[in-house]
């Protein structure tokens, strides 16, 4: 598959941020209490002009439902890799992904302005890195889960959480079948150019 250089840069550059945030994590006393911190971490590995936009006591407060949800992966699913779940897993595993990504809906009580179901995507991510995958375009439309009546005007994917099943799916089949991890996956599928729609 072609390299995109652009795209490979971008994951050079952003693979430092994605690792700066896991120390972050690691350090922390009470490792699935998240803060404002973590959002500015998310926000700089993601890039873009997305700012958060409320007081940090409203955000720290929001942010206890997601926690609560953080930690339910992590007894669920320690030590486990995407790839190694049976069906039952998966489908639960999508359902509490799923879960935590109706927390950003607008008109909900947990709503953080600036802080999207793809921004949440890498948290889970950069939280979970063997079991979730980041809801990315490039890797959206690289893995052929993308048609052109997706994409809205600017190029970006309309309702992009109803990709996330899918993707998960896929990405549990593609490790599976080339014995890497979900990061390794993600890494190849970013990089390479973008496939036509």
């Amino acid at each position: 598959m072609p390299i995109d250089k652009k795209a490979n840069t971008q994951w050079a550059k952003s693979a430092i941020s994605y690792k700066n945030y896991q120390d972050f994590i690691g350090k922390k006393r009470d490792r699935f209490k998240l803060t404002i911190v973590d959002l500015f971490y998310i926000s700089n590995f993601k890039g873009g002009n997305a700012t958060i936009n409320e007081p940090e006591d409203i955000i720290e407060e929001k942010l206890e439902a997601y926690s609560t949800i953080l930690r339910t992966i992590s007894k669920k699913y320690e030590g486990k890799a995407l790839q190694d779940l049976d069906k039952e897993e998966a489908d639960d595993l999508i359902e509490t992904i799923l879960l935590i990504c109706y927390l950003t809906n607008k008109g909900t009580e947990t709503k953080i302005d600036g802080f999207s179901v793809s921004y949440l995507s890498a948290l889970l991510s950069a939280y979970f890195p063997d079991l979730i995958p980041i809801l990315d375009r490039r890797v959206l439309i690289n893995l052929g889960l993308v048609k052109s009546e997706n994409i809205d005007p600017y190029g970006q994917i309309k309702n992009i959480v109803l990709f996330y099943e899918p993707l998960i799916r896929r990405v549990a089949k593609e490790c599976k079948q080339k014995g890497i991890s979900v990061r390794e996956l993600d890494r190849s599928l970013f990089i390479t150019k973008l496939r036509e729609l």
